[in-house]
């Protein structure tokens, strides 16, 4: 969940050529990150309220919201190739100040998030509620939540905050990705779009190593998921196709009708290269501000679920109250994630960033960011 690299107007290939800066911030992709996460949230309301059942013309869209996820791998590869490719970290610093800049983009409100369910589980078992599947909230599954491992084939089941899965994933790009910058970077110019379609393979047979789940793998094949679509993203970005995008962007909703998941991921990845090109704003609006804060809102999701469980325990509604509880569980979850990016996620960032960042006339040595990391600076 990267921040988007803006169109550069002045270039003739954008993607393809290397600057001396990264490119500013793109509003078409920002507001897809909005789009992504609405989906993704959709999806989970709609699974707890049942909402489709009874209104089976969204089961084509509410049904496959997990695709919101795959878009965001896709967004990830695609903007983490606009931000480097231009100043690749190479050495050793370089790729330091990289992995320590990502970790503190995503780790905070992570923890914070974590810490929070493990309070609230606390309270609820000392108040004498009860848990559903009380084996999933364990020590030893916090601790690979909490060290970011939880998507790296180390856990058989979901437990407490289970979408940060996604964030494992994106967690192992991130220390992949110098790696996978540097051979994308060496490849010739038309070796490039050989990349996408290898990954799109590979995509195409994923769904085989679970049959019946379609792309939905998380804890196991969810690795292979992710650096497919971060590999095709990034090599997308590269590529730079100027002409086909609209028309391949309808491979999404062909493949959401035809429950072909790879096709609608190929939708997907059109839509992003598209969005790439959309005219800036003069000033930024409501869907790149919620877009801005689609972090927050995936973190956030297991409270909102949490209370909609409490709701349903004391209650049965019919077909108009679960769908008033789906508008007011989405109203809540974008109010609470916009909350949590601009008050913990954007702050953290910030502090740690000024700490890494050292004073006129002085570096700090890695002694002094090893101590900071370990909580003694």
């Amino acid at each position: 969940m990267e921040a988007m690299p803006r169109a550069n107007a002045t270039a003739k290939t954008p993607m393809a050529t290397h600057h001396a800066e990264a490119a500013p911030r793109a509003a078409g992709l920002t507001k897809l990150r909005f789009g992504f996460i609405a989906w993704v949230v959709l999806y989970h309301l709609d699974l707890a309220l049942d909402v489709s059942a009874e209104l089976p013309w969204l089961k084509p869209v509410l049904g496959r919201g997990y695709l919101g996820v795959d878009g965001f791998f896709l967004l990830s590869g695609f903007a983490m190739w606009l931000g480097y490719s231009a100043r690749p970290p190479k050495d050793w610093p370089a790729i330091r100040q990289f992995l320590v800049r990502r970790l503190a983009k995503i780790w905070p409100l992570h923890a914070l998030a974590l810490l929070a369910l493990a309070l609230l589980v606390g309270l609820a078992i000392a108040s004498g509620i009860g848990i559903r599947a009380p084996e999933r909230f364990n020590p030893r599954d916090l601790l690979l939540q909490l060290l970011l491992v939880n998507a790296w084939e180390t856990m058989s089941a979901h437990a407490w905050n289970y979408p940060s899965w996604a964030l494992s994933a994106e967690w192992a790009g991130y220390l992949a990705f110098p790696l996978l910058l540097g051979v994308l970077l060496k490849l010739p110019a038309r070796a490039v779009p050989s990349v996408v379609v290898v990954a799109f393979l590979g995509l195409c047979l994923l769904p085989y190593a679970d049959p019946g789940s379609g792309l939905n793998l998380t804890l196991h094949f969810g690795l292979a998921r992710f650096f497919l679509e971060f590999v095709l993203g990034m090599a997308l970005a590269r590529w730079n196709p100027g002409r086909g995008l609209k028309l391949a962007a309808l491979a999404l909703p062909l493949g959401l009708a035809l429950r072909l998941d790879p096709l609608a991921v190929a939708g997907l990845a059109a839509l992003i290269a598209w969005a790439w090109r959309w005219p800036q704003p003069a000033r930024p609006d409501l869907l790149v501000r919620l877009g801005e804060a689609s972090f927050g809102v995936y973190l956030c999701w297991i409270f909102v679920e949490a209370a909609l469980v409490g709701v349903l325990r004391l209650t049965e509604p019919g077909l108009v109250g679960r769908i008033g509880l789906l508008a007011l569980g989405f109203l809540v979850n974008l109010v609470a994630g916009w909350c949590a990016w601009r008050w913990v996620e954007v702050p953290m960032h910030r502090w740690v960033v000024g700490l890494l960042r050292p004073a006129p006339g002085r570096r700090l040595s890695p002694q002094q960011i090893a101590d900071w990391l370990a909580g003694r600076g």
